[in-house]
């Protein structure tokens, strides 16, 4: 049996006024949403995670209160296990990568969810959303 690779991962739920932010990923044949984040490189923190690609998505910094979930994501070659940081903008307008081509805020309530991707869907339908963002 083959071995296969295991990523781990950062997201973002950057929220702002009842909101949070929900970006969609280029060139794909869906209109699904997913947090922005990504993985970790060699020798990086979570959080350092965090805040380089946040700045690589979106060109702005943010202000990480603390981590809410974790997710994961499995396909046939590679596995991605992460964690959500609940977050709020410390700095900057948002600019999207060439990785991402809109994104849209969305209000902080269970039925948000159904335009996210599975990965987050399936986990904000039971998030508390009124205690998650205390």
């Amino acid at each position: 049996m083959r071995t296969k690779t295991i990523y781990f991962a950062t997201k973002a739920l950057i929220v702002n006024e009842g909101k949070f932010l929900a970006v969609h990923k280029s060139n794909v044949n869906y209109d699904l949403y997913e947090l922005p984040g990504g993985r970790l490189e060699f020798g990086e923190t979570p959080e350092e995670t965090l805040e380089r690609e946040i700045k690589e998505e979106l060109s702005i910094k943010l202000n990480p209160v603390k981590i809410i979930d974790t997710w994961t994501f499995i396909s046939d070659d590679y596995q991605i296990v992460g964690v959500i940081y609940l977050c709020t903008i410390k700095e900057g307008k948002i600019t999207l990568s060439e990785e991402h081509d809109k994104y849209k805020w969305l209000p902080l309530e269970k039925e948000s969810s159904q335009y996210m991707h599975k990965v987050f869907n399936e986990k904000m339908c039971n998030w508390d959303f009124d205690n998650i963002i205390k």
